[in-house]
């Protein structure tokens, strides 16, 4: 039955355009099949078609977000200046490009110059390239929770496009059924007033006038039955046009129509859905109540009270060390405590140039030998500490919150399924019953049909035991859109595949 289910659903919004022709096809029949109508009825949902286009959106959503987590790369020209004087001009900008690689943790690399242009002269400095990885962070985690989101409102967005269209199918056969009960309630009036119809025949062979108390209220119940039958029947035909309408199809009916011919002789004997054979993790809340535990712990995790991160490269011209230079460094954070060190080594040694003194005689050149340059940061923020020490007893009580919340969902799912198989074992005995109902007043109405022929009994006599059958015809019927109801709020409450959390 579940199998039917999202084979129905995958064929109403694979076939769209074969439905319309259909419709337009089947609109001189009077009363189109059981089946087309539900798959028009379905179609033609607005709130369905809504959500049809959120899943859209959540999906171009999904998009998006790989974007932003995937590799990324930004050039800029930095700012370009040019000066324009008597002396001639001057051209200098600061070019720089950067790549991010969050998933290769939080890996990035950059490259920048400093460029400058005059008439006579081009100088290029402070060129730099660098590697930047995270050693301990929390950004891997945090790029793949951001996906999850992502990856889980795609699956909620087509599962509340599923659960909409077992809706939609629960909510078609539910207005049917109120069809059928009140062809059922007609025709009882009609039984009653055969009855009546019956008691005032008899008034009339027992010689009561017309004047007497006797005979007019016997006469009033023949007429009241008469009005109530159509008065009924006219607000019958009224709801059958409209439910209809609501499958897309103009139809009309006259209030002397057949009322038999209005019964769905079509629908079919379903097998019910056993709630104990499908998946307990399956069950919409329990499932939900984990996936909510399940990120939020991700998430509790992502929040480290602690980093640490390294950076190299390499700087050509370094404009404080006039010379090339190897660069590195580390950052670290430890709860409201944050410490940074770095280094530059140069690459190469600076020669001086030779000079001449002042009474002509000239010194000799000489190399003087560069140091490295270190810098140091630290930064501390005591209430960062004394945050932490909240935050953490926050997340324990949300945590204890969350398991109470699956524990509950687990609970509810007990309770469901004891309902559900009380609620079937019900429908089943209901369906026994009906049956063998339906025999009995079968065998009744052919052997009534039989002894009218040959005038043992009344046109009436007769007449109560076809209607007799065509009631039981009805709680057939009806048992068994009961039975598909069933089976839709079986289905309502799982959910068709587990969310996987790689």
């Amino acid at each position: 039955m579940k199998k039917k289910h999202f084979i129905f659903f995958t064929a109403v919004f694979l076939t769209g355009a074969l439905l319309t022709a259909q419709e337009q096809a089947s609109q001189t029949q009077l009363l189109p099949d059981t089946t087309t109508l539900l798959l028009s009825y379905v179609e033609n949902d607005a709130e369905l078609k809504n959500l049809t286009i959120s899943a859209k959106k959540a999906q171009l959503s999904y998009k998006s977000t790989m974007i932003d987590t995937g590799f990324d790369v930004t050039l800029s020209s930095g700012t370009v200046t040019l000066q324009l004087n008597d002396d001639g001009s001057k051209l200098s900008a600061k070019p720089s490009v950067k790549a991010k690689l969050p998933a290769a943790s939080n890996l990035s690399a950059s490259a920048q110059t400093n460029l400058s242009r005059t008439d006579d002269d081009s100088k290029i400095s402070d060129t730099s390239i660098s590697i930047g990885v995270d050693i301990i962070s929390s950004a891997l985690l945090t790029n793949k929770i951001t996906r999850l989101k992502a990856e889980r409102s795609v699956a909620e967005a087509q599962r509340k496009i599923e659960k909409r269209a077992i809706a939609a199918e629960k909510e078609f056969y539910t207005e049917l059924k109120k069809l059928l009960s009140s062809i059922s309630s007609i025709i009882s009036k009609q039984e009653k007033f055969y009855s009546d119809q019956i008691d005032f025949e008899a008034k009339k062979i027992q010689g009561y006038s017309q004047n007497s108390s006797t005979y007019r209220q016997a006469e009033l119940k023949v007429k009241s039955d008469e009005r109530d039958i159509q008065t009924a029947i006219h607000t019958l035909v009224y709801d059958t046009v409209v439910f209809y309408k609501k499958c897309g199809y103009d139809i009309q009916i006259d209030e002397n129509v057949d009322l038999m011919s209005l019964v769905p002789s079509d629908i079919e004997a379903l097998e019910p859905v056993d709630v104990t054979s499908l998946n307990k993790e399956l069950y919409s809340e329990i499932e939900s109540a984990n996936w909510t535990y399940t990120i939020n712990s991700l998430e509790r995790k992502a929040k480290k009270t602690y980093s640490l991160s390294a950076s190299g490269g390499y700087t050509f011209e370094n404009s404080s060390t006039k010379s090339d230079t190897i660069d590195a460094g580390l950052t670290g954070t430890i709860g409201g405590l944050t410490l940074g060190a770095g280094v530059s080594f140069p690459v190469n040694e600076k020669q001086e140039e030779s000079s001449k003194s002042s009474t002509g005689s000239t010194s000799s050149s000489s190399k003087s030998s560069l140091s490295p340059t270190y810098t140091f940061t630290a930064t501390l923020s005591p209430n960062t500490f004394r945050k932490n020490s909240i935050t953490k007893e926050q997340n324990a009580l949300t945590e204890e919150q969350e398991l109470l919340s699956i524990a509950s969902a687990e609970a509810n799912y007990q309770t469901k399924v004891v309902e559900l198989q009380q609620k079937l074992d019900n429908l089943l005995w209901e369906k026994e019953s009906a049956e063998k109902n339906l025999t009995m007043y079968e065998d009744l109405e052919r052997d009534m049909a039989n002894l009218y022929k040959q005038g043992y009994v009344s046109e009436n006599d007769y007449l109560s035991s076809k209607n007799n059958l065509n009631s039981n015809i009805i709680k057939k019927i009806s048992n068994l859109i009961d039975l598909i109801i069933y089976n839709d709020d079986v289905i309502s409450n799982f959910v068709r595949e587990e969310f996987q959390v790689n």
